[in-house]
C-alpha cells in the first residue's frame, strides 16, 4: 500500500429541495456573488431563476456570467476573472455541470493574481495558495469536480487541454440535487455514467496494493452500470438519478486513490485529444479510449481485468486470460448498451485524420503515471480506437 493522505473539506448537501439552503450556506463568505452557468440549460429549466430569487432574498447582490460550453474554454475563465475583478466580487457561485464548476475554479484562482489563469495550468507560476470561496450547484452527474480540488481547461488556439489542482480549489458548499438532473438528454445522461467508470478505472490502475480500495472502486462500477441501465430505461425517475449522482460524486472524490499514488490518467490525457480537435463530449471520448488502452495494455494488466471481471460481472472463469477478455468486451457492452461510442468511426472520426491525432498526442506530451507513453504507444492504441 502507498502512503496516503485523505483530505476533503467540502460540505454536500444531498437530496430534493437542498438548494434552498443556499443562503445560510453562503452567510459565511460575503455578499456579492459571481454567478458562473453555460449555455442555457439551467435557465431553460428554471434553476437559474430560482438560484436569483433565493440571493435576492438573502440580500447578495450578483452578477452573471453565461456561455460556457462543454469543453470549457481558457479564454472564458479569463473574461470571467475580469468580471469578477470589476465587480469585486466576494464569492463565485457555479450552476451547472463539470465544465461550470471546472471553469469557476480557474477563476476562483485567477482572482487574486495578473497573469492568466492558463499560465497555472501551463505550470508557469507558483501553485495558487488562496481562492475565492466557490458555491456549487450540479446539474450533471459525471466529473466529479463538485467534491474535489481538480479542474481542466482547453485553449483550442495551440491545441492544449490540461488539468489541474490545488488544495484552495476545493468547494465549499457542493448542492447535490438529482431532480436538476432528470432533464439531461439520454445522450448526456449516459457520457457521464461513462465518464464517472472511467474515472473509477483511472485510480484503480495507479500504484499500490490496496484491497479494500479496488473492493470499493469495482463496486462503484458495477452500481454506475446496474442503474445506468436501469436509468437508460426510466430516465425520469429520481431514485436512479440520485444513485447516479452521488456515484458520479464518489468517484473521484479522493475515496477511490486511497493506498494508491494519483492514478494512471493516460485515458483521460489521450481522451483530451479528441476534445480539442473534435470537440467531442469528453465521456463519449472515453468510452472510445478505455476499451482501446485496456486492450493495448491486457498483458500488463491482465491480473488487474480478471478482478474486475469476478466482482463487476460476476465472472466464474477461472483462467485470468478468458476472465480479463470478459471484462473488456462486457464493458464494450454495457457502453454501447447506454449508447456511447467504443470506436472512433461512430464519432465521425476519419482514418485519414490519424497523424492530426498523433500529432497532438506528441504536442500534449500524454502519458500515464503508472504506464507510460511514447509514439509507438501512441500508434498502437490509435489503431485499436478504429
Amino acid at each position: 500500500m502507498e502512503n496516503f493522505q485523505y483530505y476533503n473539506p467540502t460540505k454536500i448537501l444531498f437530496g430534493k429541495d437542498v438548494v434552498d439552503q443556499l443562503c445560510n450556506e453562503i452567510a459565511p463568505y460575503g455578499n456579492k456573488a459571481l454567478i458562473i452557468i453555460g449555455q442555457g440549460s439551467v435557465k431553460k429549466i428554471g434553476l437559474y431563476a430560482r438560484v436569483l430569487s433565493l440571493l435576492n432574498i438573502c440580500g447578495v447582490h450578483h452578477v452573471t456570467y453565461e456561455g460556457v460550453k462543454s469543453n470549457p474554454l481558457v479564454q472564458d475563465a479569463d473574461e470571467a476573472v475580469a468580471l469578477a475583478k470589476a465587480e469585486k466580487v466576494d464569492l463565485i457561485i457555479a450552476v451547472g455541470g463539470g465544465s461550470v464548476i471546472d471553469t469557476a475554479k480557474a477563476v476562483a484562482m485567477g482572482f487574486y493574481v495578473e497573469h492568466s489563469v492558463w499560465d497555472f495550468y501551463l505550470q508557469k507560476v507558483a501553485r495558487p495558495t488562496k481562492a475565492l470561496p466557490l458555491i456549487n450547484i450540479l446539474t450533471l452527474a459525471a466529473t466529479g469536480t463538485e467534491m474535489n480540488s481538480a479542474t481542466v481547461l482547453q485553449d483550442d488556439a495551440s491545441g492544449m487541454k490540461k488539468g489541474y489542482g490545488a488544495p484552495c480549489l476545493f468547494p465549499k458548499v457542493s448542492f447535490l440535487d438529482p431532480s436538476f438532473t432528470v432533464s439531461v438528454p439520454l445522450n448526456y445522461t449516459a457520457y457521464g455514467i461513462a465518464d464517472l467508470i472511467s474515472h473509477s478505472l483511472e485510480q484503480f490502475f495507479g500504484k499500490g496494493e490496496a484491497p479494500l480500495t479496488d473492493l470499493y472502486t469495482a463496486s462503484v462500477i458495477k452500481l454506475a452500470m446496474d442503474y445506468g441501465l436501469k436509468l437508460m430505461q426510466d430516465p425520469q425517475n429520481f431514485e436512479y438519478r440520485s444513485q447516479i449522482m452521488w456515484l458520479a460524486t464518489n468517484a473521484l472524490n479522493g475515496t477511490l486513490k486511497a493506498g494508491k499514488n494519483a492514478g494512471d490518467w493516460g485515458v483521460h490525457g489521450l481522451e483530451h485529444t479528441l476534445s480539442v480537435l473534435y470537440d467531442i463530449p469528453h465521456g463519449a471520448g472515453l468510452s472510445i479510449v478505455y476499451p482501446a488502452w485496456l486492450k493495448y495494455q491486457f498483458p500488463k494488466i491482465k491480473d488487474k481485468l480478471a478482478f474486475l471481471a469476478k466482482e463487476v460481472f460476476g465472472t466464474t472463469q477461472m483462467d485470468k486470460d478468458k476472465a480479463a477478455e470478459l471484462f473488456i468486451a462486457h464493458l464494450e457492452e454495457f457502453f454501447r448498451h447506454i449508447g456511447t461510442p467504443t470506436r472512433l468511426s461512430e464519432a465521425q472520426i476519419i482514418k485519414s485524420d490519424a497523424q492530426k491525432i498523433l500529432d497532438n498526442f506528441k504536442l500534449n506530451k500524454v502519458t500515464g503515471s503508472v504506464y507510460s507513453l511514447d509514439e509507438e504507444d501512441y500508434q498502437g492504441i490509435l489503431t485499436l480506437m478504429w
